[in-house]
């Protein structure tokens, strides 16, 4: 009996404690600021993205591109007019008659290893952060010196607006991890997460991670939001826009790209060699019935290589505006004798370049163009582009926002030009806007660069690429104008966050 009253004793005190316990986990809930639930949720909140027809045999795809521009920044950004504004840079200067650039740092950047991005860290990293983005023309870099802790200062052989405009690469740290100074960084060795840079130099983001599943279309990533399961689709193609327009859940930001839907050609190739054919070819296609039949009114009909919205941009530019009978007199006087006109387009699987193609096979057929669609991989596309087996191909090219991403395409001595895309007369203009030596000079140029486009065509320009994200209404997204969504993403907050439907 002695030996179970002591038992109960024991029992009776350890319920007291834990009554004591409870009473005291009661009194400071209820004590607790009625916002505590909300911050906990805030910094415990996963952004979950659905990413579509991404490359399944690289488990790392779908972080590729949300990582470049979540985790990375250059010195420099260019706004949607082209124009260069300072990023990790704070300020520059270009003495010596543009022939140096000083660049002021933002003194309180740091990499996501916490290592401090300064000066003697800049000269460091630009040398081969310039070689990779610029290709052959960092070989005009002769110098990149620290002045002092927040200033560089890098020396050119002679003056050129592109190596302004090429100080918006991306700055990472070497090795196989990608550092850079962003506000999210790559979680670990994960190949599907991504969580905040807590000292970020403007403040640590209120998403606390990001999660990138892949799915085999849009509709299936569509079907996984409808069910609470995904908090964004990357990117939605006009395929999809019709769909999710009228749900009361997600809300759709709708952007135009700096890419361009084109037809380019291998100006070499015996039916294309012609610049009168090239020219009428042009002038044959109805860019406005293209984007409303083939894109479905999701997007802008093209007038050249050229963003209208570049401050360079020549208000009287000429352009391939629809004319069947100029394109009827262009054609008779580039085809051979009474050969009629044929030449095979290769399009890659993918619906909206294969309907574009149809809509431009129907168009040129009226004019007695014969155009034959052969679907083909894109790495069969890369591999013929690069031996030029290829008459044309169907794909989209950067346009923009600087002309700098015109030479990379466009110029024949381009290491980026992987489809030996233009052709002399194309690369004279490239290489006067290369050379203008103020602005007044670099506007004459991309006048000349149009009209280079529209004398020797190397493609059929016909339309900017627009696209939409969609974005569960469970976030709070600041938009900031001209801009994609993705770059004030630091910024998004979540509201009312409802528990995730289960996947099981």
């Amino acid at each position: 009996m002695g030996n179970l009253g002591g038992k109960v004793r024991r029992q009776l005190t350890v319920r007291g404690w834990l009554a004591l316990l409870c009473a005291a986990t009661t009194v400071v809930s209820a004590c607790r600021k009625p916002n505590d639930d909300h911050v906990a949720s805030t910094r415990r909140a996963t952004l979950n993205v659905g990413a579509a027809q991404l490359t399944p045999d690289s488990p790392i795809a779908g972080l590729r591109q949300l990582s470049q521009l979540l985790a990375l920044e250059g010195l420099a950004r260019a706004g949607d007019d082209g124009r260069m504004q300072p990023w990790l840079a704070e300020s520059w200067t270009s003495p010596d008659d543009g022939r140096s650039v000083v660049v002021k740092l933002k003194p309180v950047v740091k990499f996501q290893d916490g290592e401090p991005f300064d000066a003697g860290t800049a000269a460091r990293l630009l040398p081969d952060t310039l070689r990779s983005f610029m290709g052959s023309l960092a070989g005009e870099v002769v110098s990149i010196t620290p002045v002092n802790p927040t200033t560089v200062a890098i020396q050119f052989r002679q003056r050129s607006p592109f190596l302004i405009e090429a100080l918006e690469a991306t700055i990472r740290k070497p090795g196989p991890a990608m550092i850079g100074t962003g506000p999210f960084m790559i979680e670990g060795n994960s190949t599907t997460d991504l969580r905040a840079n807590h000292s970020y130099y403007l403040g640590a983001p209120a998403i606390e991670r990001i999660t990138v599943s892949n799915h085999a279309s849009v509709r299936t990533a569509w079907a996984e939001m409808l069910r609470n399961r995904l908090d964004m689709l990357w990117e939605v193609g006009s395929d999809a826009l019709d769909s999710m327009k009228n749900s009361s859940s997600i809300s759709l930001f709708t952007y135009t790209r700096h890419y361009q839907h084109v037809i380019a050609f291998n100006t070499q190739s015996a039916a294309l060699r012609s610049p009168e054919i090239r020219r009428g070819l042009n002038f044959a296609v109805d860019r406005a019935t293209v984007v409303h039949s083939a894109l479905r009114d999701n997007g802008i009909p093209s007038s050249g290589p050229i963003s209208p919205r570049h401050w360079a941009f020549p208000p009287d530019a000429q352009q391939f505006d629809f004319d069947a009978r100029q394109a009827a007199g262009l054609l008779a006087r580039g085809r051979r004798k009474s050969d009629g006109i044929h030449f095979t387009c290769l399009v890659p699987p993918d619906s909206i370049d294969e309907r574009i193609a149809l809509e431009v096979k129907r168009e040129l057929a009226v004019l007695g163009v014969d155009m034959a669609v052969e679907e083909a991989s894109r790495d069969e596309i890369v591999t013929r582009a690069a031996n030029q087996r290829y008459e044309a191909v169907m794909t989209e090219v950067i346009s923009g926002p600087t002309l700098f991403r015109q030479y990379l395409v466009w110029h024949t001595k381009s290491p980026s030009n992987w489809g030996h895309f233009g052709n002399a007369t194309i690369d004279g203009s490239l290489d006067e806007v290369r050379q203008a030596p103020d602005e007044a000079a670099y506007r004459t140029a991309a006048a000349h660069l149009q009209r280079a486009f529209m004398d020797d065509p190397p493609a059929i320009f016909l339309a900017w690429s627009v696209r939409a994200r969609a974005i569960s209404k469970r976030f709070a997204v600041e938009a900031e104008e001209g801009r994609d969504e993705l770059s004030t993403i630091r910024l998004w907050k979540p509201v009312n966050i409802e528990p995730r439907a289960s996947h099981n």
